[in-house]
């Protein structure tokens, strides 16, 4: 029998009629699962579905009813568990119909790879909607864990699949993300449908973005993102940043999805776990429209860490272990790049209007002692006279020099502007954090000359 990819969107209806309205909109691969009909009307609702998937081109994949899909010439059919115990295996691999086998647990891989199946199903791996499960979330790494089991065997993931969370199982070593109430009970099923194409175009059409690489650094596990491109330089700074998104799965989301557009290299969550979603050799999207040193496109000129915290909706202390993996993970990077200290640079920094992470608290002493970055002990935030918003002259224009000698862009104006304060308010974040106001006060303004010597 001829190899066979699966779609990246398997879509589960339960009647011929959706398939009517969704083939059009580039759905190809397809689920017909009736319950609680009359044989003869699973008959005619296998015929029609059989005969739709024929004219657009799409595969279709029969539930349960695996005579009347040799019957009705069809090629694909799925079984539950308790389905293999009456389905004739033989029959159906004599009329050469592929096989796809649900499994919970390891005692039904093992009962699924006992007889070959052409894909493995494995589910809930969020909860589910759809009916009441006796088995628990499985979750992205047992996901992982069965890929790496099964090989060449496609993978499915079903339960509780919404299209950024498909990003997500397909970038954990899922081949195909199935779904069924998310797309049949949505308020607009055709445009929910258009998303789910969308989102898992890059798993059909470029698979190059989306396969597994070697992971670079040896604490990380690879979990592709296809949110990457060529880089247009060599690699010079690190620059990090906070996620700034409630949960670390929601972030995750975001740096997966092919319709956000934003990715990093890599990912590091509370635990100190580390992900790799882009290879070092590419350039991510991290860093946005940004600046540093002359540099126009931080992108291709930087590796980008996301860092599991909400930022400054809840400004808290990062957790120690999250900090003892980013400054092993930013060791690493700057002795392979040999990126110098003084380019260890947060989001704020090339992006100071729009940016402000990884924020205040992050703890930039810490990874200076441990080597990573510069840091100067900075003195206590002065109440004092200082360069602010009605300033003007010489002494504005030499902290304007001394910003961009830094590496800020900012032009020399004499007039403490809007870029001035945003420029000084990013430097006081990352080394004079105990005030960060805008504000050159003698502080900010010492630390500034002592960096610069």
């Amino acid at each position: 029998m001829p190899t066979f990819n699966l779609d990246p969107f398997y879509l589960i209806v339960d009647n011929a009629d959706w398939l009517a309205r969704l083939l059009p909109l580039g759905v190809r691969l397809v689920q017909l699962r009736v319950k609680d009909s009359p044989e003869s009307e699973v008959r005619e609702e296998i015929l029609r579905a059989r005969d739709l998937c024929r004219t657009a081109g799409a595969q279709l994949i029969v539930n349960d009813y695996w005579k009347l899909a040799i019957d009705a010439g069809c090629d694909f059919v799925h079984l539950g568990q308790e389905d293999l115990d009456g389905a004739d295996l033989d029959a159906l691999r004599r009329h050469e119909v592929r096989i796809g086998v649900s499994t919970h647990d390891e005692a039904e891989l093992d009962r699924a790879l006992s007889i070959s199946p052409d894909y493995v199903a494995l589910g809930p791996v969020w909860p589910t909607l759809l009916k009441e499960m006796k088995f628990a979330p499985q979750g992205l790494e047992k996901l992982g864990a069965w890929k790496e089991r099964i090989g060449d065997i496609p993978l499915v993931a079903i339960g509780g699949l919404t299209p950024a969370r498909a990003c997500l199982a397909l970038a954990a070593g899922a081949d195909s993300a199935c779904v069924v109430t998310d797309v049949l009970r949505a308020r607009d099923p055709e445009s929910r449908a258009v998303e789910w194409v969308a989102t898992t175009a890059p798993w059909r059409d470029s698979p190059e973005l989306t396969r597994a690489f070697s992971p670079e650094f040896a604490g990380a596990k690879v979990f592709p993102s296809p949110n990457h491109g060529p880089r247009a330089r060599a690699v010079s700074a690190l620059v990090l940043h906070y996620t700034g998104i409630p949960t670390a799965e929601g972030a995750l989301e975001l740096l997966c999805s092919p319709i956000a557009e934003v990715s990093a290299h890599y990912f590091v969550e509370e635990d100190g776990r580390i992900l790799q979603l882009v290879p070092e050799s590419r350039r991510a999207w991290h860093a946005g429209a940004s600046y540093w040193a002359g540099e126009t496109d931080m992108n291709s000129a930087s590796i980008g860490v996301e860092i599991v915290h909400p930022g400054h909706i809840d400004p808290h202390d990062f957790p120690p272990a999250q900090i003892e993996a980013v400054i092993a993970l930013s060791r690493d990077i700057c002795a392979r790049h040999k990126i110098a200290p003084e380019r260890v640079l947060a989001h704020s920094d090339i992006a100071p209007r729009r940016k402000m992470d990884p924020g205040e608290f992050f703890p930039w002493a810490r990874l200076a002692a441990a080597g990573v970055g510069r840091y100067v002990e900075p003195l206590p935030p002065d109440d004092g006279p200082a360069l602010e918003g009605d300033s003007a002259g010489e002494a504005v224009a030499r902290l304007q020099r001394q910003l961009a000698a830094f590496g800020y862009k900012i032009n020399e104006t004499g007039v403490y502007d809007e870029d001035t304060a945003s420029a000084v308010a990013a430097f006081q974040r990352h080394w004079r954090p105990a005030r960060v106001d805008g504000r050159a006060d003698a502080s900010t303004i010492d630390v500034l000359t002592r960096l610069l010597t």
